[in-house]
This record gives structure tokens, sequence and C-alpha cells, in this order.
């Protein structure tokens, strides 16, 4: 089994900068994803983990739909 690594956040910000940063845990990404989804130009935010008991990088691409956060497309990197 692979090493665990924490999950990373990456959008572009309203000045079209692109910003990547790591967040200490799943539950914590999904706490704060109201905020990243705001901070975020065209309300769409990636997001890179590991998953428990599987190797390999695991993205889940994020947006606002209606007024519900969803992932709109996740897979194996």
């Amino acid at each position: 089994m692979a090493r665990a690594f924490k999950p990373t956040v990456s959008y572009t910000d309203e000045n079209g900068k692109q910003k990547s940063f790591t967040v200490k845990t799943y539950a914590e990404v999904k706490k704060r994803m109201r905020a990243f989804l705001n901070d975020s130009f065209d309300e769409n935010v990636y997001v890179y983990r590991h998953r428990r008991g599987e190797w390999g990088e695991w993205f889940e691409h994020w947006c606002v739909i209606g007024t519900k956060l969803e992932i709109y497309k996740q897979g194996w990197q």
C-alpha cells in the first residue's frame, strides 16, 4: 500500500492567478469547499487526494449546481 499524502486543492482566483495548496485532511477540504468555490473565478475547484486502502491519486472536480456543492467529475489519476 502506498503512503498517504495530504489533499491538494487547486483553482483560479478572481485575478486569474492559479492557486494550489495542501490541506490537512479531506474532512477539512469538504468543510471549506464553499469558501474555495466563492474565491474561484469560474466556481470550479480541483481536489487531488489519497484514498484509504488504495494506491495512486484520486481526483475530484467540484462546482456549484443550483445551491448544492457537487462533484461533476472524479476518478483515478
